[in-house]
């Protein structure tokens, strides 16, 4: 009996520290179970500036202008001026083809058109003595007719002689190859010394000054599109950079397979960043609007009747019910609700109500469009 006494004895004493224990909570325990966490929150600024509704189409960039250049006549190659690469103007010397053989033809073409000149101006002064003598009944009636057929042969040998002397000057002309547009050097096939003939191909020649995309839409934008439009375009080969493109052509015809229509994008290419086979990220304006007020569309919440806005005052929200107009494609204008300069919540929106303190923890910088 003593023996059990004496263990329900110790047993009361170990339990008292853990009983003091809970109500022994330090300062800094209670203000855990006391102080709300502040929210943090990322903002972004209420700005004016165009708002854009686009469609983003892939695309490969091309020349605007090419052309295949292929000598006209045959014969070994005497010089060659241009590389790969290489600029050149229209009219601009590519290579010159050895002219002695057509040199040679054309003053055997000059000769016979000379002689057969010859010939045709005796036989007309013949024809001409035998009408005569004929009238007057001195030579026969097939006299006369063989003089008037011999000339009539003169003059076509004389004419057939004028065109293979044109052509002998024309293949002369030929052997200088010249460039027929202003742009790049972009293949060469041809080296000095080598037989060359009209089926091949010797230069490719590009202009890059200008250059087109083309890129395909779905025919439910179709009415929104128009030649002169403008699109945004940027390159995965050129990242910090976005350039501008016009519509300048629009096709008339539905590909009944996919339900989109073409739309060829051009241009201006002045330093020459962009080149033939670059793969194009092109965003189409359907739609545009400048100077309006833009709100992220991260910044909206779905209320009851309708959309809300939570503004930054001081160091609490304020949640402002907006209208909304235009829907770009990061941004949608805002029409009533909000004003220029106004910090809205971007990041951090669930759990909010109005009047709650927040804290602002990055100003991120408005998007365009």
């Amino acid at each position: 009996m003593k023996r059990l006494i004496y263990y329900l004895i110790m047993i009361s004493f170990s339990l008292l520290p853990v009983s003091c224990m809970k109500g022994d909570e330090t300062p800094s325990e209670k203000s855990l179970h006391l102080s709300p966490i502040t929210p943090e929150v990322i903002v972004q600024e209420i700005v004016r500036g165009p708002i854009y509704k686009t469609y983003t189409s892939l695309g490969t960039v091309a020349a605007s202008d090419f052309a295949r250049i292929t000598p006209k006549v045959a014969g070994r190659i005497k010089t060659i001026r241009v590389e790969e690469g290489d600029r050149v103007e229209r009219g601009e010397l590519l290579m010159l083809i050895d002219p002695f053989d057509y040199e040679q033809a054309l003053q055997n073409t000059a000769a016979i058109k000379n002689q057969a000149k010859v010939n045709l101006e005796r036989l007309k002064r013949d024809l001409a003595r035998m009408e005569s003598l004929y009238q007057q009944k001195s030579v026969s009636q097939q006299t006369f007719q063989d003089t008037e057929s011999a000339q009539d042969l003169s003059l076509y040998a004389y004419d057939q002689a004028v065109v293979s002397h044109e052509i002998a000057k024309r293949n002369l002309e030929e052997c200088s190859v010249s460039a027929p547009i202003s742009g790049i050097v972009t293949q060469k096939g041809v080296n000095i010394g080598e037989l060359t003939s009209p089926t091949q191909l010797a230069f490719v020649i590009m202009n890059m000054d200008t250059v087109k995309v083309e890129v395909d839409l779905p025919e439910e934008i179709f009415s929104s599109i128009h030649e002169g439009g403008q699109a945004i375009i940027t390159l995965d080969a050129i990242p910090d950079k976005t350039f501008t493109g016009k519509i300048t052509k629009i096709y008339p015809t539905i590909d009944p397979m996919s339900r989109t229509f073409k739309v060829t994008l051009t241009l201006t290419n002045p330093a020459l960043l962009l080149r033939s086979g670059m793969t194009a990220r092109s965003k189409v304006i359907q739609k545009s609007r400048e100077a309006a007020l833009c709100a992220p569309k991260s910044s909206l919440v779905q209320g009851e009747q309708g959309y809300l806005i939570y503004i930054i005052n001081a160091d609490t929200v304020k949640k402002s019910p907006v209208k909304v107009g235009m829907e770009g494609d990061s941004v949608i204008e805002i029409i009533e609700g909000v004003s220029e300069g106004d910090l809205v919540v971007t990041t951090g929106l669930a759990g909010l109500r109005d009047g709650m303190g927040v804290r602002i923890s990055e100003q991120v910088s408005p998007p365009k469009g």
